[in-house]
């Protein structure tokens, strides 16, 4: 996928890391490698077909897909920028078809196929998505849940987790931090990515904005993502992010990520409190969000399931079977009522 969003201003730093933790490739049969070695059989081909439609919270109109049995434990699914829930539809489609899990997933305000409010009325920060996803949940009659959360969807999940922790019955984070071992970029407090933080750099939010007002159509000319991304959420992007006001909306909102990071201590210990569930995969292709992030949720939540995948920051996109099948196993092996 195109780095966008979160690679903004960033420079993308690559590490070597050398964990205890075996990765797990697409062709191993070993699908789930953790702190406790654990062997998950493949899923299988079946997958659920989902519905769609729109939510309105507060006069924005949010889209959802959803499916599953109504009656079965609820996963929420958060997604990452610049994307949307698009990048859950092959999971999504395999777990509801297990006839164990009711999946659901929003769009945010500005992402796919959701309303854009008018910045200069919808303030665009991380503790007003995740406002308007806690009444997109109430609204949906969903008051006890699972969270499913990748890049964006971490600091979005952790402020829901914190408004209302009785709710959560297990949490899954896919290449998404709270510990700075995982965000290199950030590390030194003189970074050019802190010092955007500080201070607003609006050449770079310019040269952002062009860049995406000229993102073209995908062709066979200029695709490089590889045969497992699939095109249409790309295209997707694309559409969703040149409408009017969108490309202002998610800069307002990639500058209020410096939000989070004084949050990390906060939401450390709210883990560790927690008596839930715990699984982290990771894509170890991620130079933005690396393998270290990964390993540091065994601080807060010692008994946390560690996968880490042969793919990039959106793994999935890139081996949707693999994750499926690594969450269906966990949500098998813990109570989510």
């Amino acid at each position: 996928m195109r780095n966008i969003g979160v690679w903004i201003i960033a420079t993308v730093l690559s590490a070597t890391v050398q964990a205890q933790v075996s990765p797990t490739t697409r062709d191993s049969p070993q699908h789930a490698v953790s702190s406790q070695v654990l062997i998950v059989a493949p899923l299988g081909s079946g997958h659920a077909a989902l519905h769609y439609g729109w939510q309105t919270v507060d006069g924005t109109n949010l889209f959802y897909r959803e499916g599953g049995p109504a009656n079965a434990p609820t996963l929420v699914f958060l997604h990452g920028s610049p994307t949307s829930s698009i990048m859950y539809q092959a999971v999504m489609e395999q777990l509801a078809a297990t006839g164990k899990l009711h999946v659901i997933a929003v769009d945010y305000p500005s992402y796919g196929y959701s309303d854009a409010p008018d910045r200069r009325k919808y303030s665009y920060t991380f503790e007003h998505i995740a406002q308007t996803v806690a009444r997109f949940l109430v609204a949906r009659n969903i008051q006890r849940y699972a969270l499913y959360m990748q890049d964006y969807g971490v600091p979005i999940g952790f402020r829901l987790i914190q408004a209302a922790p009785n709710s959560i019955s297990a949490i899954i984070v896919q290449n998404g931090v709270i510990h700075l071992d995982g965000f290199p970029a950030a590390q030194d407090p003189d970074s050019k990515l802190n010092k955007y933080w500080r201070t607003r750099d609006l050449a770079s939010d310019q040269q952002f904005a062009k860049e995406a007002a000229q993102m073209p159509f995908p062709s066979s000319a200029n695709w490089t993502q590889g045969p497992n991304i699939l095109p249409d959420n790309e295209l997707l992007t694309i559409i969703s992010q040149q409408r009017p006001g969108v490309v202002d909306a998610h800069l307002d909102l990639w500058f209020d990520y410096g939000s989070n990071m004084p949050l990390y201590p906060a939401w450390q210990s709210l883990l560790k409190s927690l008596n839930v569930p715990v699984e982290v995969i990771w894509g170890s292709h991620d130079n933005y969000f690396t393998v270290p992030g990964a390993l540091a949720y065994l601080r807060d939540a010692p008994k946390a399931e560690i996968h880490i995948l042969d793919a990039g920051h959106f793994a999935t996109l890139e081996d949707p079977d693999a994750i499926a099948t690594l969450v269906a196993g966990f949500t098998s092996r813990h109570d989510l009522w």
